[in-house]
């Protein structure tokens, strides 16, 4: 599962000194998504999203994203400032333009 996830990043250049995976549970939440918190070599901290579903992804899922993104940077106690969406499933364009415009970058598989 750790390959599958790191290959797509790696073929767009990040290189990671840490990533691990991270357990909704930690903040309460249930959610369906596989999160993964890391640090790059410039020490800047990141969180990946893996989506896998049949069922397209819609706006409401990526605002639920990132609501759990602020929840996730109160447990740390800072700001993560690279996001990423890894999505093996339809996305809707509305979804994907404001996950873009709120600086996250989305890896469609």
């Amino acid at each position: 599962m750790m390959k599958s996830v790191l290959a797509p990043l790696l073929e767009r250049g990040y290189i990671f000194r840490r990533f691990e995976p991270f357990s909704l549970k930690r903040v309460g939440s249930r959610k369906r998504v596989s999160v993964y918190h890391g640090l790059d070599e410039q020490n800047r901290y990141l969180l990946v999203f893996v989506v896998k579903r049949r069922s397209r992804v819609l706006l409401k899922d990526v605002k639920e994203w990132l609501e759990l993104k602020s929840m996730i940077e109160g447990y740390y106690g800072y700001s993560i400032l690279l996001n990423f969406a890894i999505v093996e499933a339809p996305i809707c364009s509305k979804a994907k333009r404001f996950l873009e415009s709120e600086g996250w970058k989305v890896i469609a598989l």
